[in-house]
């Protein structure tokens, strides 16, 4: 974990019209809305394949997710036949995010302090979430309550078992004021196990990236010695290999798991 975390002015300034990569940059904002559309197909399909590919198709699951940013993830359930509602800080996110959906499926805000029900969803979907919140435990039992019997979670979050985290040591990339919390497999399905949660799946968090805005990325987020050495790889490149999509894994891993289907087992 970071000790000491910073406060909530602090937090709340790093959440700015700014955050996303690419804010300042049209062009690069495009591309990463466009490549993060694709890491969603991505977990999607590992959501459908872990509830039943038919019961995504017929039944309309109810999903929320939580740190739903610019909606990418959103427009993609959506279109993949999910009931889809989101939640995040940033005011500015959730705008585009109800723009690009074409209706206010987004709300600004904390999800404690929603007016969600206990028991409304069928998925809640954390992707890069986790890491944020000040009390994971707590948190991760407030989702629970927040998922109908048999309900599923989804989780993407930086692992400390990646390959990038052990190249880099204490120059990872993930390495951010905003991270407060730091997983690897085994405390991820500890969290998952204390907060009541079973049948844990975990799977290496594969996305959709590009040089380009890996570089984009690293310039965000200094980085002694990698920073400068993508600059001037990206001053040598030509434009199409810089943009051109490929599936890796990253620096995290994905889990899945469900709540009981009764209460209390």
């Amino acid at each position: 974990m970071l000790n000491p975390q910073p406060d909530d002015e602090t937090l709340a300034a790093i959440y700015g019209e700014t955050y996303f990569i690419g804010s300042d940059e049209d062009s690069l904002l495009e591309q990463g809305n466009a490549l993060k559309r694709g890491t969603a197909q991505l977990q999607l399909a590992e959501i459908s394949a872990y509830i039943g590919a038919r019961v995504a198709a017929d039944t309309h699951p109810h999903m929320l997710e939580v740190g739903c940013g610019l909606g990418n993830f959103l427009l993609e359930a959506h279109a993949a036949g999910f009931d889809v509602q989101g939640i995040d800080v940033s005011t500015d996110a959730v705008a585009t995010a109800n723009a690009a959906l074409g209706e206010d499926r987004a709300r600004a805000g904390m999800l404690e302090e929603a007016d969600f029900k206990a028991g409304q969803f069928d998925i809640i979907v954390l992707a890069d979430v986790i890491e944020h919140v000040r009390n994971p435990k707590s948190f991760m039992q407030y989702v629970r309550t927040l998922l109908k019997p048999s309900g599923v979670v989804f989780i993407a979050v930086p692992s400390l078992d990646s390959l990038s985290a052990r190249l880099m040591g204490r120059y990872w990339v993930e390495f951010k004021r905003e991270h407060l919390f730091y997983f690897n497999r085994q405390t991820i399905c500890q969290l998952l196990k204390d907060c009541g949660f079973q049948d844990i799946t975990l799977s290496p968090g594969q996305k959709v990236l590009s040089l380009g805005y890996i570089i984009g990325h690293f310039k965000q987020f200094p980085v002694p010695l990698f920073t400068p050495a993508l600059k001037v790889l990206e001053r040598l490149l030509p434009r199409a290999p810089l943009s051109r999509p490929m599936q890796i894994v990253a620096s995290g891993l994905n889990a899945l798991a469900r709540v009981p289907p009764h209460p209390g087992k």
